[in-house]
């Protein structure tokens, strides 16, 4: 009896082990990756620029690769789920080289779905991109929300959504603290700051990621950078008044 017992409490340890293990798979049909670091982008994350209309080569054009990684083919779109104080014009969404200057709430793109063959990426030319004018002061939110479907259009896997949003609060006209210099903009281990007040700094990842945190005595000081991973940096500067700027350098 005792035999039987354990070999039917193993049975079910193994059955929900499958069942955990088939669920997994269901869900794992695509994933996401940023462009500028080849990071991996998780369901809810949200991207926050401090820029709007900024030049292609800039974060707030955030590039984008989608990668199949099922064992079949899949159909790719992105819906519009949510819009916070715009219309949806004056952003770009490319996607599978279709791209759109303005987007519409609750819709999908591309129109006809992309088809990702097993193991393949599509990356070429994807990005989300707020191109309303750079004189803009009204904080934005894009909610975008990618999907897979089968070839008979029913959805498969779990969706992953991202917020992109526009903070202008988060930057001030650099003059406005023309007693701060950061140099050099490309920096291997210590980046220099010059200051005749005192600071707080963050740096954060294109993808609005806090790593790092010090405090700014005036006068001339050194950070050490060496902890950090080559690629773009947003350092964000606040004085004791409260007043922000925001410089931008890359690790080499």
């Amino acid at each position: 009896m005792s035999l039987l017992f354990n070999y039917i409490i193993m049975k079910k340890k193994l059955l929900f082990i499958g069942l955990l293990v088939a669920s997994f798979i269901s869900h794992a049909q695509f994933e996401v990756r940023a462009n500028s670091n080849n990071a991996l982008v998780s369901d809810g994350e949200s991207f926050t620029f401090a820029e709007a209309g900024c030049d292609y080569a800039d974060p707030c054009n955030w590039k984008f690769s989608v990668t199949n990684t099922s064992n079949e083919a899949i159909y790719m779109r992105i819906f519009v789920d949510g819009l916070t104080n715009t219309d949806g014009s004056n952003f770009q969404l490319c996607f599978a080289g279709v791209c759109l200057n303005n987007v519409t709430l609750y819709s999908g793109y591309p129109s006809t779905a992309a088809m990702i063959p097993p193991g393949g990426t599509n990356s070429a030319g994807n990005n989300f991109w707020n191109q309303n004018p750079p004189s803009t002061t009204t904080p934005m939110s894009w909610v975008l929300r990618f999907q897979a479907f089968d070839a008979s259009s029913n959805p498969i896997g779990a969706a992953l959504t991202v917020t992109y949003n526009f903070e202008p609060s988060l930057s001030i006209v650099d003059n406005q603290l023309a007693s701060i210099k950061v140099f050099p903009t490309q920096v291997k281990r210590e980046l220099n700051v010059a200051s005749t007040e005192a600071l707080q700094a963050e740096f954060y990842t294109v993808l609005d990621k806090k790593v790092m945190q010090t405090a700014i005595p005036s006068g001339n000081f050194k950070i050490d950078l060496t902890n950090l991973i080559p690629q773009l940096y947003l350092i964000r500067f606040t004085t004791n008044s409260g007043k922000v700027v925001i410089k931008k350098i890359v690790v080499e």
